[in-house]
């Protein structure tokens, strides 16, 4: 017989959600993540060096330290060294599946104390010029690629990510009202747990 292991949610930050190209454009979104971790931890008074995983998901890798996201967030907020991080991205839902993930690795007796969280900064996302890597030719009319647009394309179907939202609030006759009250409700039960 299995013993099912309790998985609590100890605290719970986030920073604020910044307008595109708005006062939160110069952080990356390691820093981001790092400025909420550091609040999470001190809330939950959980010392750093007790944490056994760092789990960070995110939809767009957009600056330069972000293949290093949970590994650095955890050492910039005192982790461990060799305490495991892993980045990983399941789209819109990359943070919730690092909350799951975490709990993953407590039932599985694999960590104790995970640091979960997941993170963006669209104003970040970079523009680039593909298929330049090894060269050009003399009057090429090289075109820059937004991977903001790109990135949140899906390019199997051509269809923008907000669409798709859109298209399923249709197809299930979802309106904004409705979606408001969800998301009302989400909060007073968060509450309510809390």
């Amino acid at each position: 017989m299995a013993l099912l292991r309790g998985v609590f949610i100890v605290a719970a930050k986030r920073t604020p959600f910044g307008a595109y190209g708005g006062l939160l454009k110069d952080f990356t979104a390691t820093d981001l993540t790092e400025f909420a971790a550091r609040a999470a931890l001190a809330a939950g008074k959980v010392p750093p060096e007790t944490i056994d995983s760092v789990i960070v998901g995110n939809v767009m890798q957009s600056s330069v330290d972000a293949a290093y996201l949970a590994r650095h967030v955890g050492l910039r907020v005192g982790v461990p060294i060799e305490t495991p991080a892993l980045t990983l991205n399941r789209l819109c839902g990359s943070g919730f599946q690092s909350v799951m993930s975490g709990c993953q690795e407590i039932c599985d007796k694999a960590a104790e104390v995970v640091l979960c969280g997941g993170t963006e900064s669209m104003s970040q996302a970079p523009y680039c010029a593909r298929n330049i890597r090894f060269g050009t030719k003399l009057g090429a009319d090289l075109k820059l690629e937004d991977t903001l647009w790109a990135g949140l394309t899906d390019q199997h179907v051509k269809l923008p990510m907000g669409i798709t939202a859109e298209n399923l609030a249709s197809k299930h006759n979802i309106s904004r009202e409705d979606c408001d009250k969800y998301a009302l409700q989400s909060q007073q039960r968060w509450k309510a747990g809390q």
